[in-house]
């Protein structure tokens, strides 16, 4: 993890983990992909929603399409740096080796909030 529970200013309560360029990334929660793209800031994300949890990810390259149901544990994409990613001195890495991440964002709809988003992690890969 490269940064813990952060973003509650702009309506996150997300987690940065990485585990290097290409890495595997898997879904933390059984759902249906809700949308996938480029956000405001350029950052790519893929959502993926079920009766309880929206679960977010930013930063990597993903191959779900919209309407695509995934499991736990499912392969859901690659990590990368696109979008707003930062060096370890603050820089930006568009363009550049460095910034490798996937910034992960629960939302719980029984409870209305954001909810740490490690807390599914065991659950997913018992």
């Amino acid at each position: 993890m490269t940064q813990g529970l952060h973003g509650e200013s702009y309506g996150h309560l997300a987690v940065d983990i990485a585990a290097g360029n290409g890495a595997i990334i898997k879904s933390i929660v059984n759902g249906t992909v809700t949308g996938n793209g480029y956000d405001q800031w350029g950052n790519t994300f893929i959502q993926i929603e079920n009766d309880v949890y929206t679960v977010l990810y930013l930063h990597g390259v993903y191959s779900p399409a919209v309407g695509d149901a995934v499991t736990a544990g499912q392969p859901i994409g690659t990590e990368s740096n696109i979008g707003y990613t930062l060096d370890m001195a603050g820089n930006l890495c568009a363009g550049r080796d460095c910034g490798y991440h996937t910034h992960l964002n629960v939302f719980d709809k029984r409870l209305g909030i954001n909810i740490n988003p490690l807390d599914l992690i065991p659950a997913a890969y018992p």
